[in-house]
This record gives structure tokens, sequence and C-alpha cells, in this order.
């Protein structure tokens, strides 16, 4: 039987179908134990068809990274709507959905899985300490009254800190969580924005039903 032929509207639609069920079997399975056979299975197409698009487990998951990344800045020109800058309310609202995000791929990733889709990419696909600075770059470009003296790397490592709190809910002390998370994102955006610009701290639950995928 000869292969079956798409259109490229139909490789674009067959794509991203992958791409959002191989991200629901991450969540569930992690990456060593989602298999191409269930990616393909959820996907409703053969294990062939899904090597006609990736080379192997570990691409699809640097693919579906660089997917997440092209939503994200989808959402933000969204929510741009064509004006150069989002305001201070709307930018701690980007910085609060990223956090709260459960489609970003890295938080169901082990450091042994980071480790194969580095060895896995030899374009350099997965983002590294360097790239990380250069995105929040990007981003607050879109950011109204960003301070001068931003700390990059400080503000990364508290995004950072405040996924992984996040990420560990379970072992925090439940009843101060959101006082906590509260607190830390008073810091950051101390750290970002003007002095007497950032406001109140955001509560970790105000954006938790939006979903804006990162990375």
């Amino acid at each position: 039987m000869s292969p079956k032929l798409f259109s490229i509207a139909e490789k674009e639609q067959l794509r991203e179908k992958m791409f959002l069920s191989g991200l629901e079997l991450l969540k569930e399975y992690g990456m060593t134990h989602m298999s191409v056979e269930k990616i393909a299975a959820a996907a409703g197409i053969g294990k062939s068809t899904f090597y006609n698009f990736f080379m192997s487990k570990e691409d699809f998951v640097i693919q579906l990274i660089e997917f997440n990344r092209s939503r994200f800045w989808q959402v933000v020109s969204d929510m741009l709507g064509g004006r150069e800058r989002l305001t201070i309310s709307e930018s701690k609202q980007v910085l609060t959905m990223i956090i709260n995000s459960k489609d970003s791929v890295y938080q169901y990733l082990t450091p042994e899985d980071e480790k194969k889709l580095a060895t896995a990419s030899p374009d350099d696909s997965v983002p590294n300490i360097e790239e990380e600075i250069d995105t929040l770059k990007r981003l607050f470009g879109y950011f109204d009254d960003v301070r001068e003296d931003v700390d990059f790397g400080v503000v990364s490592n508290l995004l950072k800190i405040l996924a992984l709190t996040a990420e560990n809910k379970t072992i925090l002390h439940e009843s101060a969580y959101d006082r906590t998370q509260e607190k830390l994102f008073g810091l950051l955006f101390g750290c970002i924005f003007e002095e007497g610009q950032y406001g109140a701290p955001v509560r970790c639950s105000q954006y938790s039903g939006v979903k804006l995928p990162t990375r």
C-alpha cells in the first residue's frame, strides 16, 4: 500500500494534533514512558506516519518545545493587539500565567530527559542560560515601565524558584502557599518594574485558569 500523501495544510494540522496529544501524554507518563506508539495512537495515526514527521521521540519533544514557544509569542502578540507595549497589569498577568501554566514542557522532564534532549539536539534547539536571558530581554521589550537596571540573572532565577514552588506545592505548608507566592511575585515585580509601579502582588491563583504555554 502506498503511503498516504498529505497536503501542506493537512501536515500542519496533523503536527499540531500530535503535539497537543503528546503534551497530554507527557503530563501523564513523563518522557521515559511516553512511547512513540502512544503518541501515534493518541493522534490516530500509524507509527510509520510518526516517523515521517519526527526522527525520534526526543526529536518530537524538542519540536514540541518549539511549538509551545511559538504559541507563547502568539498569545503575547494577541494581548498587544497592535500596541507596542503591554501595561504593567498585563505584564504581571503574563508573568503570572507563565508560572501557573500547566502546559510548560520542562516541568514534566527529569534532568536525565534534558540530557537526552541536549544530546539529540545538534542545532542547539534546547535553550541554554544565554538564550533564556535573551528571551527575557525580548519579552521585557513588550513591557511598559521596565527598570533600566534589570538584573536578568536574578529575574531568571526568581522565575525558576516560583516555578519550583508551584511544581512542589505538596511539600510546602499549604496554608501559607498563596502568601509565599505573593511575596515571591512581589519580589519579582520589584526587580522588573520601576519603583512604585508594580503595585500589590498578584495572587498566585488569580490567573490559574488561563493557559499560556512557554516551553
